[in-house]
């Protein structure tokens, strides 16, 4: 099965590794799983938008497309109104479900925050997002992942969120076999 996965620094950070960590960590949890990954840090949904041509229309067709977006759109430093989000999710998933039918699209909620080290965004926020992105993933019957709500209920989000830069955000390992094992699980379920 090959993906797509694309989105923000959660999607392309590396943890260590030459490539990006959630690639690796899907492709040993099923070797028959191939990558391309297209995400790029820093990215919110309106700069996803004007690059879509590049990070998805262009790229090889795959199975499978996995995106995630919104941490940077909640970042308090540099927040894009949820309003505007919940349109610029709109504008992002109708223009990607001609190549990849909501069967073969996976959406993925933002992460929750370890709020003691992270000081840019606040899980209230996160849960808000959250929320109009899963509305909106539902009224266009994408199949939504919602990470915050997995990991808020698996607790230790210091454990899950400790990531080499140890900022509350950008999770290692523990985050990262989180995430695929909700991605694998997704995968299994509609297949």
């Amino acid at each position: 099965m090959k993906l797509l996965l694309t989105g923000d620094s959660l999607i392309a950070r590396k943890e260590g590794l030459k490539g990006p960590r959630l690639d690796y960590t899907l492709k040993k949890k099923n070797s028959n799983i191939e990558t391309i990954n297209t995400a790029v840090p820093g990215i919110n949904s309106g700069a996803f938008f004007a690059l879509i041509s590049d990070l998805v229309l262009k790229i090889d067709h795959c199975d499978k497309l996995i995106l995630l977006l919104g941490t940077n759109d909640l970042a308090l430093h540099k927040k894009v109104p949820l309003e505007q989000f919940k349109q610029n999710m709109a504008l992002i998933i109708s223009s990607i479900v001609c190549l990849y039918y909501p069967n073969n699209f996976i959406m993925i909620s933002p992460p929750a925050v370890d709020e003691h080290k992270q000081e840019k965004r606040i899980n209230n926020d996160v849960a808000a997002y959250t929320a109009e992105l899963e509305q909106v993933a539902n009224n266009y019957k994408i199949h939504f992942i919602n990470l915050f709500e997995k990991m808020v209920k698996q607790g230790s989000l210091t454990t899950l969120c400790q990531g080499q830069l140890d900022d509350g955000l950008h999770f290692g390992a523990a985050g990262y076999e989180l995430l695929a094992n909700l991605i694998i699980k997704e995968l299994d379920n509609n297949s």
